[in-house]
Order: structure tokens, then sequence, then C-alpha cells
């Protein structure tokens, strides 16, 4: 398979970026030349995709310039990434409509399709937005608000979830509504079967993610969202990539039906965040690299590798504490009672020769255990050390890449 897919969400370009050449003239920002940052940062990782995503909220108000402006940065950063303008695959954000054209028709007994069309004008005016989706099917101002794109290894699926969202609507938390999931479900199923990689992207999420930095209660969670999840589990989606909110997490969820989805809420690649958050929460940039598919589950495998960067610090690798690791592998699943037992006769084995083992090198060893999340592993190695009584140095705080396991 080997398919790397690298992932920018929540830009605010306009009047929301963090730089001034992401922003309109004239608007203030705490850093000059984002881009050419970037470009350092990509080469020196030595970082290269085969699919950019943009799941929303590319501009900070929907008005043309900043519609202009998005479509000429993100194909300067498809570029240095060496991704074709073609695949370069988005959808709108709450963000991306247009609130001012909503208000001019007010009162003037236009029907909601008419009003859809209209507030969608300038996203789908020109640019790189206007030429890809001139390829897929489907479309963002029509139901069922849903387009897809198909290549020869992935089929890309990009909903809009804010189609029925508005300047007096509160929270903006995205809709989709039950009759509209009959008209997704129907979309799908005539794409036909495929063995291809299968992506889903969204604008609001899904979940109801554990938020420490506000007090305030959430209630910004997609309305029928566990319905629009139900739908892409029962079309065997691999990957989930979503927005909207500025503070990235991963999740595996398995569904009814039994099918994994792996969800990643990408957080914000440019949006003014520090002094929002105080460098506590920064802005990120993905890496999701798609290996292969388990010979018997048929689950997809891989890992996500994401970089955070603050104003002072610029990009370096993801903190745990920041909502996601370094490194996140995905792809394989057990009940945990089944893992543990596992675990606990490799690791005996390995310390009947050893005083420590660093889990990189176990996991070389036994790439058996690779593919499982990090946080299925933590809480499993947490309950194999106290059976055999190890210590897992600051597994809590470090990445598993740097976890030393040591004899108690």
């Amino acid at each position: 398979m080997n398919v790397s897919v690298a992932v920018i969400s929540d830009l605010h370009i306009g009047s929301g970026a963090k730089s001034k050449d992401f922003s309109l003239a004239g608007t203030d920002a705490a850093i000059d030349d984002y881009l050419t940052e970037f470009r350092k940062f990509v080469a020196t990782e030595g970082i290269t995709a085969d699919y950019l995503l943009v799941p929303g909220d590319i501009t900070n108000s929907a008005c043309k310039p900043e519609f202009e402006l998005a479509s000429e940065r993100i194909s300067q950063i498809a570029t240095c990434l060496q991704v074709s303008e073609s695949k370069i695959l988005f959808c709108p954000g709450n963000h991306d409509v247009d609130w001012a054209t909503i208000k001019a028709l007010g009162g003037l007994n236009h029907t909601e399709s008419q009003i859809i069309k209209s507030k969608y004008f300038n996203f789908l005016d020109g640019g790189v937005f206007n030429r890809n989706l001139a390829m897929a099917k489907g479309r963002f101002d029509e139901s069922p608000y849903l387009v897809a794109w198909e290549f020869d290894d992935v089929l890309v699926c990009g909903l809009n979830t804010s189609v029925f969202d508005g300047p007096d609507k509160k929270p903006h938390c995205g809709e989709v509504r039950p009759d509209q999931l009959i008209e997704i479900d129907r979309f799908l199923a005539g794409l036909g079967r495929s063995d291809k990689l299968k992506l889903f992207i969204f604008h609001h999420h899904p979940l109801q993610y554990l938020d420490v930095t506000f007090t305030a209660p959430d209630f910004s969670i997609m309305s029928n969202a566990a319905g629009l999840l139900d739908v892409i589990s029962k079309y065997q989606f691999d990957f989930i990539v979503h927005g909207h909110k500025h503070i990235p997490r991963f999740k595996m969820e398995i569904k009814d039906d039994g099918h994994p989805l792996n969800i990643l809420c990408a957080g914000s690649f440019s949006a003014s965040l520090d002094h929002k958050y105080f460098e506590a929460v920064g802005n990120n940039f993905h890496l999701i690299d798609f290996h292969d598919r388990c010979p018997d589950s048929k689950y997809v495998r891989g890992s996500v590798r994401t970089w955070t960067h603050f104003s002072g610090r610029g990009w370096t690798p993801s903190l745990r504490r920041a909502g996601v690791e370094r490194q996140q592998n995905f792809g394989a699943f057990l009940p945990r009672p089944q893992l543990v037992a596992r675990l606990t006769m490799t690791l005996e084995q390995e310390f009947s020769q050893a005083q420590f083992i660093l889990w990189p090198s176990f996991v070389e060893k036994h790439p058996e255990f690779k593919y499982f999340t990090n946080e299925t592993l933590r809480a499993s190695l947490k309950e194999v050390s106290e059976g055999m009584n190890l210590v897992l140095h600051e597994i809590d705080a470090l990445s598993l890449e740097q976890l030393v396991i040591l004899k108690g």
C-alpha cells in the first residue's frame, strides 16, 4: 500500500491566521513568513506525501480575497510536500460559510437550497477548490452535500457538515439530518465495493472529546454524529479526519458492526492560538502513513506522525500533553485480556535474559505488537507490570518510542 497523507486543518486564512503571509494586507500577526518556515521544516524532516487533506475552516470569514489567498497558499504547501494539485482534497467548515450573503438574503423569501447555493459561491468560484471539485462526484452545495474523489489507490469522501450553519446558530456544532443520512447511504452504495484505501473527511467533531482548556461545557459535537459514523462504518472506511476543535486528538472507535474507525481530530495548522491558550496548545501538522492491511483482519495498518508549532520554538515533535503524540500507530485490536496474556508471555521470555527493555527494540523483535494504539498498549502494559513487578519509566509522560521497561 505505502500511501502517505498530509493533513492541515483550520487554517483560518485571512483575519484569523497567526502569520502575515496567511493574512490579508494590513492584518496584524505574530509571524512574518510561516510558509518559508514550514518549507524549511519539511526539508529538514525529509517529509513527502501522496495526498493533502484540508478538513475545513480554510478561511476565516469566507470572503473572496481570503479564498484566493487560501488557494495560493495551499497549493504552495502541496508543492513543498511534493503533492500534485489534483490530490489536494478538502471540505468546507463553518468559517467557510459566507454569512454576509445569508444576512443579505434574509427576508427575501429565497428557498433554503437557493441560500445554500449563494453562501458557497466564494468557496466554489475559483482556484484549486473549483478545479479539484470538477474532478469529484457530487457537490458540497447540493444534497446530500457529499463529494467523492477516486484515484487508483485511494477513495476520499468529503462531507459538508456546515451546510445548515448560519450566523445565528449557537453553538456552531455542525449537523447531519436524518433524511440526509439516508441519501448519504445511497451515495456511498453507488460508489460500489472497493479494496482501495478509503478516507472520509468532514469538519465538525463526531465525538465528545475531553477538554481541559476551558471549564465551560462544550456543546459543539455534530448533531446525529453517531448515525453518520454508523454509515461510514457500514461501508468500511479506514480513516476519518476532521477539524473544528483546535486541540488535536486521535481515537479508535469500534462500531456495533465490528468495524474499527480511526479518527484524527487535526487541530489547527495556522490559526492564531498562542495568545488564546498561552502556548498550552500549538498548531499542528500530521502525516498519516498507511503501510498495508493485516492479512487476517484486513484492517489498514500504519502510523500518524504529528508535529506542533509554537511561535517561539518553531516546529517540534508533538508531546502527549498537547493532545496527540509524536507517533501513534493503528491497525491492530484484541480484547485486553488476550493482549495482556500475549505481552506477559513475551516479556517473561525477554526478561529471562535482560534487566531492562527498550520498547522500540522490543517491537522491532516482536512486530505483532506494533500496530496497537498507544492507549491500548499503555493500559495493557500497566496491567502486565503489576503482575510481573515491572517499572514502566515515565509511561504517561513520554512517547512509547521513548519507553524503558525495568525489572522492579
